[in-house]
């Protein structure tokens, strides 16, 4: 059965992009500015909590905060990149384009199995993270715009390389190739998903919630942080 064929889940109708093939945190920003892209501080989580603060992965009996989580400690605080999504089939593109591109190495927090490219207007309305703990709605996806150091990683380049010498390898990467960024700030509470839970996009985006949030949904946060070293500039 084709993942774009229009499916029903009870009354709510919908189109399945596919299953969740990778759950992710960044423990530290990947990125150094016009230094480089270390893809070393991802770590792969078999479930993950999301909420309007960002994502946290579950990793040996505790939480890991992701590098864009509000309470990281390297983190702006703006919440605008709290969750990232990627796509199985653009990492076989890229792969084509670049020679390698592991899985992940990009550090969306989201990887989605998928037999085709997804566009951003494949993500208009709301995107669905459906899975035993519920149905977590996100909306206001926007690419993800790729970075030179990211760029200058797959090329295989030791150096981060110009506008100039890699443009065209960054153009590639554009139009959500290296994935997009999806709106959490709404959302009322935190929710578990795990590897395997499945992916739909529903309809038109409903009318933002004006639920408060409280902060007894927040995670538990143990003394110290969130694995967080000072040694990298957020990206």
């Amino acid at each position: 059965m084709s993942r774009r064929s229009l499916l029903t889940s009870g009354d709510m109708p919908g189109e399945l992009l596919g299953p969740i093939v990778r759950l992710q945190v960044q423990r530290v920003p990947l990125k150094t500015r016009g230094e480089g892209y270390d893809p070393g501080p991802i770590l792969a989580v078999p479930e993950a909590a999301i909420g309007p603060d960002g994502i946290a992965g579950r990793h040996e009996g505790g939480w890991v905060l992701d590098a864009h989580h509000r309470a990281h400690p390297q983190a702006d605080g703006s919440g605008r990149r709290a969750l990232s999504m990627g796509f199985s089939e653009h990492y076989r593109l890229m792969a084509g384009r670049f020679g390698a591109a592991p899985l992940g190495c990009a550090g969306e927090n989201v990887i989605v199995a998928t037999d085709r490219r997804v566009f951003l207007e494949d993500l208009a309305g709301t995107v669905v993270i459906r899975g035993e703990s519920g149905s977590l709605p996100l909306t206001g996806a926007f690419v993800a715009a790729p970075c030179l150091e990211f760029t200058s990683f797959l090329l295989g380049r030791s150096d981060v390389g110009s506008v100039a010498e890699i443009g065209d390898a960054r153009a590639f990467l554009h139009e959500g190739m290296r994935g997009y960024i999806l709106d959490v700030t709404d959302l009322d509470r935190v929710q578990t998903v795990r590897v395997g839970d499945e992916v739909w996009v529903e309809g038109s985006a409903p009318e933002r919630s004006s639920a408060s949030y409280s902060l007894s949904n927040t995670l538990p946060i143990p003394a110290g942080g969130s694995e967080a070293s000072s040694r990298r500039q957020a990206g």
